[in-house]
């Protein structure tokens, strides 16, 4: 009675990619066109590379964010100002505006 519960929860959610890999290898055994074969095997192709790029994308998004987060910015700003010289030059132009138009 308790696989039967499992079983039950399990079909309200999505199927996992081994179950799409299996109803689609069955329907290519019980289908009897070419054509409808490539595109059932297009499709999982696509479905399943789709969801490797995405779950590698995640993955390594995570990590790269882990390793930002161990920086500490203001030490390696502090390191850097002890070795470099900063120079810094400005330029600064005053200009007399334009005389308001009627129109405005």
């Amino acid at each position: 009675m308790e696989n039967n519960d499992k079983k039950d929860s399990k079909s309200n959610e999505a199927p996992s990619a081994t179950e799409k890999l299996s109803e689609t290898i069955k329907k290519i055994i019980s289908s009897g066109s070419p054509s409808e074969i490539s595109k059932e095997i297009i499709a999982t192709v696509m479905a399943q590379a789709l969801k490797a790029k995405d779950d590698i994308t995640l993955k390594v998004s995570n990590e790269m964010i882990s390793l930002v987060n161990k920086i500490d910015f203001v030490n390696e700003f502090s390191k850097f100002t002890q070795n470099h010289k900063f120079k810094v030059t400005a330029e600064i132009e005053i200009l007399k505006k334009d005389s308001p138009s009627k129109n405005e």
